[in-house]
């Protein structure tokens, strides 16, 4: 065996031994890359029979929830892992994902007779392997991709990475002569002790290596290990990997998070202050220069052929929208204190908060949060705002709808796509989404590889009580409420399953009221998470 065939084992070992949990990442999705491509004046393909390959896909989470909602797609998951593949594989089976196709291969084995693609997805692989491996990886995203495809991949920058360069540097330095991943795991949790309690006051990396160290406290114990003790991780400058992909023949396009290469996103300090700069570069320079204002440490590029470069829009363009379907679901927050009482406050899914007056604004999230998880037709938000602005027509009205979904985007608070979402009307007879009920079975039964997730690509977390999962796992759109009410009941008075507030109602009467609020707050958690089909 060569060096790299050693090198090439070696991940392939590690990744066996303590694998990842395989979720899906919403911005990864086909849907998001069609969306955001639109915004940029391109057109992709349309999801109904996609094309879909992922590179690296662990145990296929990232596939599986698309590979169910479109059951006319090919999907096709590669990933050097084989017990990962193995068990992505009876997963599929288990849900009747029988479009979804793993295989246990090297990305350096893929050539263009596995076929072509319309979206090919390359998540947290690029920066942990080999050169030779990131050259195969753009490679692929050039010969096997569709001339209207677009390719994701993701990818650590600097200069964020700096500090986690040299937090990662020390943990593998007490981690030398480990021969276990527990092993390993238990020294680099003793360098992150130091790192956090026992620098020097005068050290200038302080507070760069506290925080870096800190925030590695509250991450899984297969993150620690394939993200900080791996043999390769090679984080690189945005502009060495935009130069990277155009000599390989692509183009980049923007991020699968758009927003987040806006100045404006961080607020008028960060755009004020790179005012000057951004007249000395193109797009990709601006880009660089941003990353250096903020501290960017991952990117998530999408990239489409050279030759469509031409036709790409400078600047994200708002009438896109104008076709689209749109879904969020935000939780009131509490005021900061001074708060105008004219406001209303939520709870955006980065953890910030939305704050807003504008009566067109608040009728469309609480249009928004009512339909969730469905999606709403940009038309109907049209609708919304002209009742909010009788005296408002034409250009101006849609205007103000841009404007107010272009601050939800920034905000990280909605979903927006081409198609309508999968989701369908209420119904009386709930359903879980395709593959939940199966997959919630494996959770309870075994030591599951694929997280949970919904039709909007999120992973989510499934009942953590038994009498939750053991309703939910009888949710088939068979039985009426009354039916799962009466379920729930006879559940409880069996003593089978015990309720979560630890009470035993064995034997009990009457349980009726107990079991329709225990059934109540069951569905909304089950909406509120996307797990409802209906």
């Amino acid at each position: 065996m060569t060096a790299a065939d050693h090198l090439t084992q070696a991940i392939s070992d590690a990744y066996d031994e303590t694998p990842y949990i395989s979720n899906a990442f919403a911005y990864t999705s086909p849907g998001n890359l069609r969306a955001v491509a639109s915004l940029y004046g391109l057109a992709a393909p349309a999801l109904e029979s996609a094309r879909v390959l992922e590179l690296g896909c662990a145990a296929g989470g990232n596939l599986l929830p698309f590979a169910l909602a479109y059951p006319n797609a090919r999907v096709v998951g590669i990933d050097l892992a084989p017990h990962q593949i193995e068990a992505g594989q009876q997963v599929a089976e288990k849900t009747g994902a029988r479009n979804l196709d793993l295989r246990a291969m090297s990305v350096t084995d893929v050539t263009p007779e596995l076929g072509v693609f319309d979206y090919i997805i390359c998540h947290g692989v690029f920066s942990w392997v080999p050169p030779e491996v990131r050259d195969a990886i753009l490679r692929i995203c050039r010969e096997n991709l569709a001339p209207e495809g677009v390719a994701y991949v993701s990818y650590n920058t600097y200069p964020g990475w700096k500090a986690a360069d040299v937090v990662r540097d020390a943990m593998i330095l007490n981690s030398f002569g480990a021969q276990t991943a527990q092993e390993k795991l238990a020294s680099a949790k003793e360098m992150l002790d130091l790192l956090e309690n026992g620098l020097w006051h005068n050290n200038p990396l302080q507070s760069a290596l506290q925080g870096a160290a800190h925030k590695l406290r509250g991450q899984s114990d297969h993150y620690l290990l394939h993200e900080y003790l791996e043999a390769i991780n090679t984080p690189c400058y945005f502009l060495e990997f935009a130069a990277a992909a155009q000599q390989a023949g692509l183009a980049y396009v923007t991020d699968a998070e758009p927003h987040l290469t806006f100045a404006s996103t961080y607020g008028s300090k960060v755009a004020l202050g790179l005012n000057g700069l951004s007249a000395k570069g193109n797009r990709e320079m601006r880009e660089q220069y941003l990353d250096f204002a903020v501290g960017r440490s991952f990117r998530k590029s999408l990239l489409v052929h050279g030759e469509r470069a031409e036709k790409m829009l400078e600047q994200p363009e708002g009438t896109a929208f104008k076709a689209m379907h749109f879904a969020t679901r935000l939780d009131a927050a509490a005021a900061s204190p001074g708060a105008s009482a004219e406001h209303r406050h939520y709870l955006t899914p980065n953890g910030a908060t939305l704050s807003t007056k504008d009566p067109a604004m608040l009728g469309m999230i609480d249009a928004m949060n009512k339909a969730w998880p469905r999606s709403l037709p940009f038309d109907a938000l049209l609708d919304i705002a002209r009742a909010h602005n009788p005296g408002m027509q034409g250009e101006n009205l849609a205007n103000a709808v841009y404007m107010n979904l272009i601050t939800l985007v920034q905000s990280s608070a909605v979903h927006f796509r081409m198609e309508p979402s999968s989701y369908l009307a209420p119904d009386s007879k709930p359903a879980l989404i395709p593959g939940a009920r199966e997959l919630l079975h494996e959770v309870t039964s075994t030591v599951c590889q694929v997280g949970m997730y919904n039709l909007w690509h999120q992973p989510v977390t499934p009942p953590a009580d038994a009498l939750g999962r053991f309703v939910a796992l009888h949710m088939d759109g068979s039985r009426s409420v009354a039916e799962l009410r009466t379920l729930t009941r006879d559940t409880l008075t069996s003593g089978r399953t015990p309720h979560p507030n630890g009470e035993s109602y064995k034997g009990a009467r009457n349980l009726e009221p107990v079991a329709q609020e225990f059934l109540n707050a069951l569905l909304a958690e089950l909406r509120r998470t996307g797990l409802l089909v209906n």
